[in-house]
């Protein structure tokens, strides 16, 4: 892992160690959003890194969050934009969650955000238990799904995913079988935003 403003020379020296993959939770591209979380990182930094990346050889996994304190349909429209702009090699979109003891937990109870159902369904998916005036549970998971659809379904991602699986046989499989646990979340997921 590393955060999204690990300098240049980190990256290459990462590099010459042998990293070839970082996992980098950016949570979010909309500049309120990041300071409100208190992330210590800007969205101009965050490119920045990934520039290096590339110059480097290095694949990013994104991880994303949705559900954040100030997240909107907007912030959540901006940072949609903001992933694909950064175009990691991958993307894990989450459901923001909150802990008893923890900044934000306290921030949700204040403000009467926190929900009274579960955080995860029977087989341990996530499940919206936030619900902001202007953000309701159903239109976070829908933000999810929406999410992980305009990232994937752009023919530049579908080509690199292709691309790979056709000339590694482990590579295949593993799509295969991705792709099989995906159709059956986006299922679920559909199922939970028609209510």
């Amino acid at each position: 892992t590393a955060r999204a403003n690990t300098s240049y020379e980190t990256l290459k020296a990462m590099k010459e160690a042998g990293c070839r993959l970082l996992i980098v939770g950016f949570e979010s591209g909309d500049p309120t959003v990041l300071k409100n979380i208190k992330k210590g990182v800007t969205a101009e930094q965050a490119r920045e890194f990934m520039r290096n990346c590339r110059r480097l050889g290095i694949s990013v996994h994104g991880d994303f969050i949705i559900g954040l304190p100030g997240e909107t349909r907007e912030t959540i429209e901006r940072t949609m934009q903001f992933a694909k702009d950064l175009d990691c090699e991958t993307i894990q979109v989450s459901i923001a969650h909150s802990f008893p003891g923890t900044e934000f937990h306290d921030y949700l109870l204040d403000h009467g955000y926190l929900t009274p159902y579960e955080m995860s369904d029977e087989c341990g998916h996530q499940l919206p238990n936030i619900e902001y005036p202007d953000l309701s549970r159903r239109e976070i998971m829908e933000a999810v799904e929406r999410f992980y659809g305009s990232y994937y379904f752009r023919p530049r991602i579908a080509f690199r995913i292709v691309r790979k699986a056709l000339f590694d046989a482990a590579e295949r499989r593993r799509l295969f079988k991705e792709a099989r646990e995906y159709l059956r979340l986006r299922a679920r997921r559909k199922a939970f935003a028609r209510g």
